[in-house]
């Protein structure tokens, strides 16, 4: 449970590119699911350490051969059935993938998860049908081409690397996640305007961002929904929130901004969201809050873009803090926002969409919260009548 000033209703995105979009808990007619296994083959005389595909009655592909390009069935038509290819730890080379799925000319998605011997992914012209791509953790991967000319949704999790799409004039979605040393809100506001140029929903989780976001290389000409998750570990204490000001001026069609900084350990997240992380702690208090500033009552949104943003209607900050790049970012978003409506600022570390509580405290988070609580009283008092403040903060059954 969490205690709120006012009573605005919430409304959560129509679709969420970040979901486990390849994952099904059952397989359909025309999907390839295959999983590395080390044992011996069949007596058909495969080498050791797979296993020959098999056809159930059902139709459906069953591999789990170590290379599923040496599959007997690659050059057979079935593969043109193909709709859905899912591959996980699975030891095939980005050539290999890449001849495979040349004879897939009905694929929809294609999901590769751990595939560690890809280090160049292309996916050629020639797959016109497929609209979802989703790379996660193929840790020696360094560059992805893409000529598919439909594809529509884009998701990644990984370092940042050399990415190219082509030409997608059909996508519209991509989330992008990096756990690593990554630096993933630079690299995605420096190349993705050109990368994906219409682009409606853009979703970024980074971890260890070292250097503050640049101004934004172009425009997000048809962005409406952007949503970041900024894991702040210990080394990056004092990341100046004004610089994500410049997603805002490169998107002049944005009606929603999301922005979820989480001080959790690495460990905790992972649990929590099925991610893959290290461990390390944000310390609860922070050495940058506005409250400990000498010219703590003069807050200064004027360094950031006297850019007005007219299509923002919807703002909310979860893990809202007392950091002063903070209270200014939010400032400038209530005096430049003209057809903003809500803005909530959720002092607490968010809360789990299926129970409603709020997530896992530390006995010193409440602390900063009440310092967050205290700066926005402060600094943030002055709303424009036509907007709903909510201000979130922790319960005190959310201490653990």
């Amino acid at each position: 449970m969490r205690r709120s000033r006012a009573t605005c209703k919430q409304t959560a995105p129509a679709a969420s590119a970040g979901g486990r979009g390849g994952e099904k808990s059952g397989l359909r007619q025309g999907t390839y699911a295959g999983r590395q296994r080390r044992c011996e083959s069949s007596a058909s005389g495969g080498k050791r350490g797979s296993v020959p595909p098999r056809v159930d009655g059902n139709g459906m592909l069953w591999p789990n051969a170590k290379s599923v390009a040496s599959s007997p069935l690659a050059g057979v038509g079935f593969l043109s059935n193909l709709t859905n290819v899912a591959l996980s730890s699975v030891h095939i080379t980005g050539e290999e993938l890449c001849g495979f799925i040349s004879n897939s000319l009905a694929l929809e998605r294609l999901d590769l998860l751990s595939c560690n011997d890809i280090v160049r992914l292309k996916i050629p012209c020639l797959l016109s049908q497929l609209n979802f791509l989703q790379v996660r953790d193929c840790v020696m991967l360094d560059i992805i081409e893409s000529s598919a000319p439909n594809l529509s949704q884009f998701n990644y999790l990984g370092r940042p690397i050399h990415i190219s799409l082509g030409d997608p004039i059909q996508l519209r979605h991509i989330h992008m996640s990096s756990f690593d040393d990554s630096n993933m809100l630079y690299s995605a506001s420096t190349k993705l305007p050109s990368i994906a140029p219409n682009l409606q929903t853009l979703f970024l989780t980074s971890i260890y961002e070292m250097v503050n976001t640049p101004m934004v290389h172009g425009k997000f000409i048809h962005l409406k929904y952007l949503e970041i998750l900024l894991i702040k570990p210990s080394s990056s204490p004092d990341y100046d929130f004004c610089s994500l000001d410049s997603f805002l001026h490169g998107s002049p069609a944005l009606e929603t901004f999301t922005l979820r900084v989480s001080p959790l350990s690495y460990q905790n997240y992972r649990q929590q969201k099925h991610s893959y992380a290290r461990e390390s702690e944000l310390p609860a208090i922070r050495h940058n809050s506005i409250l400990g500033c000498s010219d703590s009552n003069s807050v200064q949104p004027g360094r950031l873009s006297e850019h007005s943003h007219d299509s923002l209607k919807n703002v909310m900050i979860t893990g809202f803090c007392s950091a002063k790049s903070m209270i200014e970012l939010t400032k400038h978003i209530l005096e430049r926002a003209h057809s903003l409506e809500r803005i909530t600022l959720d002092t607490s570390r968010g809360h789990d969409d299926k129970s409603g509580n709020c997530a896992q405290m530390f006995e010193e988070d409440p602390i900063e919260a009440q310092r967050a609580r205290l700066a926005i009283g402060r600094h943030l008092e002055h709303v424009p009548s036509t907007v709903c403040l909510k201000v979130v903060e922790p319960c005190s059954m959310c201490v653990y």
